[in-house]
């Protein structure tokens, strides 16, 4: 499976969210992080995550269902996101897993639905609530396997100090965009940083460019295999993602050997710009509070109105095996709570972002994340063309579970982060790159 989006700021939090989901598990009343359940008459539901900082979210879920009539115990487990795919791989194969278990959307969501280990949640979850391009990323063949649980998104950050020192407007065009990088070069500033070594945050970087560079009808196209990677908007944004090179700085290819130099260095005032994930904004507030930074859409190479680059994160997905049928009703009534607004906002009030749910709003004290929420309703690209996209989901069959080295046919995801580096460095042009890519999906394309 491709490495994820959002990882480094759960693989960050998670030493300190562990320690913070023990202590605040147990001042909430809750049972998680393998602590044991204790004895109570109340059904016990276990939920695995990689993501500690949601602890409180199912403490909120517990008091919400045990106020509608429904008395469960949730026991919250948050494992490492470095090994969470690994430990929940294995707990499944081997009969222990969690009853509810957060799940990577798309390939990650069609590897346990293809070996019978998630069960359908069709007739028995009520999604209706979860718009459908966001509910896709967590279905298989037809059903749905996964709630969906937040939206990530894909931004051009600016440090708005060195800009206004070296007389740099925000750039509204693309145009604006390299002329202020080469001014800002001309003047000793490191106009833009990337991480060379963590390539699936330049697939990402691809796609949000890719996302105000592509029409709608055109992303269709190359979901309804009538046009490849090869089209001409595609290639444009392959371009465009070469001309950032020259302001890269310098040994890039070297950088991210610890995953967060992009936003550390951003938000210590090193570079004035970096494509990025509202994910990291956490990260970058936390390095300095005091920054003072904005964002805008990735401009247009072809002066387009700009648009949102966004995926679903993951899902919560139902273990079809869980052998005790009083467990696997709760199990059942929980996931169901987990489609519903009530926990869209509490999820949102935790974790400063954005639900997939219908009528969610992000609080006003993520202002960064109002404001993708915002484009997210307004100016998001659809269908997605990259990650999570129908071209993202390699076949699997039932014995893909059973491996464990990663699948070797490349989705998109896979197949953008394979020609990145190249492209940047100039060993790949444009048009060599998106042949490679369309090579690489042959199994979607069928040439």
């Amino acid at each position: 499976m491709a490495p994820t989006p959002g990882f480094r700021r759960r693989q960050r939090r998670t030493g300190t969210a562990l320690l913070a989901c023990a202590v605040s598990a147990a001042a909430l009343g809750l049972t998680g992080c393998g602590t044991s359940a204790g004895s109570s008459a109340e059904p016990t539901v276990t939920v695995w995550s990689w993501r500690a900082q949601d602890a409180p979210v199912w403490k909120t879920v517990q008091d919400d269902l045990a106020k509608q009539g429904t008395n469960v115990r949730i026991q919250f487990r948050a494992i490492n996101a470095t090994s969470y795919d690994s430990v929940l791989q294995t707990a499944m194969n081997g009969g222990s897993g969690p009853d509810i278990y957060y799940d990577r959307a798309g390939e990650g969501t069609e590897k346990y639905a293809a070996a019978g280990m998630a069960a359908p949640l069709d007739g028995s979850v009520d999604t209706s609530a979860i718009g459908k391009d966001a509910l896709a990323a967590a279905q298989y063949r037809g059903k749905t396997y996964g709630v969906p649980f937040a939206v990530q998104s894909m931004e051009l950050f600016y440090n708005k100090k060195l800009l206004a020192d070296n007389g740099v407007q925000v750039p509204q065009t693309w145009t604006q965009l390299i002329s202020a990088m080469k001014t800002l070069k001309s003047k000793g500033v490191t106009p833009m940083y990337v991480m060379g070594v963590q390539q699936w945050l330049l697939a990402l970087q691809i796609d949000a460019i890719g996302a105000s560079t592509l029409d709608d009808s055109t992303a269709q196209a190359i979901t309804d295999k009538k046009a490849t990677y090869s089209d001409p908007q595609f290639v444009r944004t392959l371009a465009a993602f070469q001309q950032l090179s020259p302001y890269l700085e310098k040994n890039w290819q070297a950088t991210g050997s610890a995953g967060n130099e992009q936003e550390t260095q951003f938000a210590l005032g090193k570079t004035a710009f970096i494509i990025d994930g509202i994910f990291d904004t956490a990260t970058i507030d936390q390095v300095n509070p005091s920054l003072q930074y904005g964002q805008i859409l990735v401009p247009s190479p072809d002066g387009k109105q700009p648009r949102l680059d966004w995926y679903i994160d993951g899902d919560f997905s139902l273990n079809s095996h869980i052998r005790s049928s009083a467990e696997s009703t709760a199990a059942e009534k929980v996931l169901g709570f987990t489609a519903t607004k009530t926990f869209g906002d509490a999820f949102s009030q935790v974790a400063g972002e954005i639900s997939p749910i219908q009528g969610v709003q992000v609080p006003a004290k993520y202002p960064l994340s109002v404001e993708a929420a915002h484009w997210y309703q307004t100016q998001a690209v659809k269908p997605v063309f990259g990650i999570r996209s129908p071209m993202d989901n390699p076949p699997v069959s039932p014995s893909d579970i059973k491996k464990k080295s990663a699948a070797t046919t490349p989705g998109i995801f896979t197949a953008e982060q394979n020609i990145a580096t190249p492209l940047l460095n100039g060993k790949l042009t444009p048009q060599q790159a998106a042949a490679k890519i369309d090579s690489q999906l042959s199994w979607y394309f069928g040439k």
